[in-house]
């Protein structure tokens, strides 16, 4: 009896040994992570960047979001669109940060297209119109996560409103040259192709 408890024992002490050794990696994990959170809840309340440190804390998914709203304040616009990329290439499909990083960086891109054309006018929108498609693109994929958001429902719907013909066109100068080229088309009776026949 006792040397079969013996035996038992020496078979189950490895297992017990793996099933020690993977709790504590575990348990080691999980203080990373609060670790990481507490980091990133720090940097976002005064917004700050969150910067090198301990367990290269400033390439988590939350650190570069948070590194993204520090440089959108900063109107940095660059390099918050380049953390909100590196962001949505860090995280999964349906994770709730990449579909705020959409919404984000379209609100970026309205933001400088809006600012150019208030600016310049009409002849900014060479450089506004690409701005424009890049937020519709963005809000599309925040949509394409969580359909039944209004925010971005809303914005996209502004950016469609801003320029709905960005589809075939290259801008406005062009939509309206296609506007003047069909007012001096003639039309009705003059119009009908081929020879005119009974009327003179």
């Amino acid at each position: 009896m006792n040397i079969h408890w013996q035996n038992g024992l020496r078979r189950g002490l490895p297992w017990a040994g793996l099933l020690l050794l993977i709790a504590v990696i575990m348990l080691f994990r999980q203080l990373i992570e609060i670790y990481q959170a507490q980091v990133y809840r720090d940097s976002l309340q005064p917004h700050v960047l969150v910067e090198r440190n301990l367990m290269d804390t400033n390439q988590t998914p939350q650190a570069l979001f948070a590194n993204a709203v520090f440089y959108d304040h900063q109107q940095k616009t660059e390099q918050a669109l380049s953390q909100y990329a590196a962001l949505v290439a860090k995280v999964a499909e349906n994770d709730p940060l990449r579909k705020q990083a959409y919404f984000n960086s379209g609100n970026i891109y309205m933001r400088t297209a809006v600012r150019l054309l208030e600016e310049r006018g009409l002849p900014a929108w060479d450089e506004a119109g690409p701005l424009v498609a890049l937020a519709k693109e963005s809000y599309q994929k925040a949509l394409r996560i969580d359909p039944g958001w209004s925010e971005a429902k809303y914005n996209y719907h502004l950016a469609l409103r801003l320029a709905p013909t960005t589809h075939g066109m290259s801008g406005p100068q062009q939509y309206e040259d296609e506007q003047l080229k069909a007012e001096d088309e003639p039309s009705g009776w003059p119009a009908m192709p081929g020879n005119p026949r009974g009327m003179p």
